[in-house]
């Protein structure tokens, strides 16, 4: 059945759909990245170091996210999406929620794990669900507009923390049972997380979309037959994963530290690096989005059968510059001016790249490929980001100027191997599309 003729959601409750799973997408980055913003206090109120904080930012979260998400993919292959967001969406707020009663590092790692846990029911349910209810040339639009959550969560992290820090230091101490809640950065924390407890109870005003482009019947593919798929078109699908995780090592790592870094090369504090940041990231993050999603679109519909691909490598060629400068500008107004350029195409390839895998991938094994792309830019992105700018920052360069060359050698070694794997992917990738619209067009194909 061709994506014409199969039954999709009425276009308003499908866009419906996107907008609340958007809100959904924007409250997990915020309770993913709040601890950025925080990440002083909190380091001053435990004695940890900058390595010590990138893990806690990076890995404590990304080990559990992807080690998770593969169970939560299978689930989302053949079981309820909606149910799998609404528990995971729960599970997350809860914990970061918890988080506000840690009382030394360990216990904030725990509970930062939790989070992760939670989280990695959102992206194989969520894609799966949007895929199924848009045609393919509407599909990285729909997705771009969903990955707003990434740069609007991103952005209302900074802002809202930087709202919330001056407002919890003046709070007065939360006691409940043999519990309390006494620093500043910690009644931030069980600020920003009750609120997804109550958001819990929308998502399940979602109706599950019919599966299109399945094969054979509704359950899931088992794990050895997802794996030979993936290796048959592993070209096509490395690319994508590897080249972005490049782009989410730089952007998130750099991201993390931004506190740190305004805070001892400019003398910003918290509060202003938070709004400020978050200000400019509302603005330039979503336009990057739709910016990418825009461009893949368009090449799609033209014919072009490495759209996805081409739209992809702008992200790094677009930061390469301001990426590689902003680290010794000593001017404020300027550094802030290059964030903005870098934080635009560091935004770019989120949808499209959701976009890339759904088109070259059959219906039931979606959600478990989605999570192979998660896990490779969790991994290498979320946690190795932040954990390579706070080793370099603490043992392999030394004095003041220390998180300025860690800054630096990042964007240095990812932006040129990102672009490196999607030139080499390319043509590979442009075949697996032609594989796949050969088997979707097959008499035997469901939709």
């Amino acid at each position: 059945m061709s994506e014409d003729t199969s039954p999709y959601p009425k276009p308003t409750y499908a866009w419906y759909m996107v907008i609340l799973l958007l809100v959904i997408y924007t409250f997990s980055f915020i309770d993913r990245q709040i601890l950025s913003l925080l990440g002083p206090a909190i380091k001053a109120d435990f004695g940890i170091s900058d390595t010590e904080f990138g893990l806690l930012v990076g890995f404590a979260f990304a080990f559990f996210y992807t080690l998770i998400g593969l169970f939560c993919a299978r689930i989302a292959d053949s079981r309820s999406r909606v149910g799998l967001i609404a528990v995971g969406l729960f599970l997350w707020s809860l914990a970061t929620a918890a988080s506000s009663l840690a009382k030394n590092f360990v216990q904030l790692f725990v509970l930062r794990m939790g989070v992760g846990v939670g989280e990695a029911t959102l992206g194989p349910a969520a894609n799966s669900i949007i895929a199924d209810s848009f045609p393919k040339r509407k599909l990285a639009t729909a997705l771009s507009v969903y990955s707003m959550g990434i740069p609007v969560g991103s952005a209302l992290a900074f802002i809202i923390g930087g709202a919330i820090i001056p407002i919890a230091d003046s709070m007065p101490d939360v006691s409940f049972w043999s519990f309390s809640v006494e620093t500043g950065w910690k009644k931030a924390l069980l600020l920003v997380g009750l609120p997804g407890i109550l958001l819990t109870l929308l998502v399940l005003t979602l109706k599950e979309p019919p599966r299109h482009g399945q094969i054979g019947d509704a359950k899931a593919i088992p794990l050895s037959e997802v794996f030979s798929f993936f290796m048959s078109r592993f070209k096509a699908y490395f690319s994508v994963c590897f080249g972005v995780s490049m782009n989410a090592a730089f952007g998130f790592g750099s991201v993390v530290f931004l506190a740190f870094f305004f805070g001892r090369y400019h003398g910003l504090s918290g509060a202003e690096v938070g709004t400020t940041f978050g200000a400019i990231s509302i603005v330039t993050g979503p336009l990057g989005l739709l910016f990418g999603g825009y461009l893949a679109d368009k090449w799609f519909r033209e014919g072009k059968k490495d759209a996805h691909i081409r739209a992809l490598m702008m992200a790094p060629i677009g930061f390469a510059i301001p990426a590689v400068t902003i680290a010794f500008v000593d001017n404020t107004a300027v550094a802030w001016v290059l964030l903005g350029i870098s934080n635009f195409f560091v935004n770019s390839p989120s949808g499209v790249a959701y976009a890339s895998l759904q088109i070259i991938t059959p219906n039931q094994m979606r959600g478990q490929i989605i999570s192979i792309y998660i896990m490779s830019t969790s991994l290498i992105g979320y946690g190795g980001g932040p954990f390579a700018i706070g080793l370099m920052s603490d043992y392999l360069y030394d004095g003041a100027d220390a998180l300025r060359w860690a800054y630096l050698t990042i964007a240095l070694v990812t932006i040129p191997m990102g672009i490196l794997t999607f030139v080499w992917g390319r043509k590979a990738y442009m075949a697996a599309i032609d594989e796949e619209e050969k088997r979707l067009n097959s008499p035997a194909t469901d939709g």
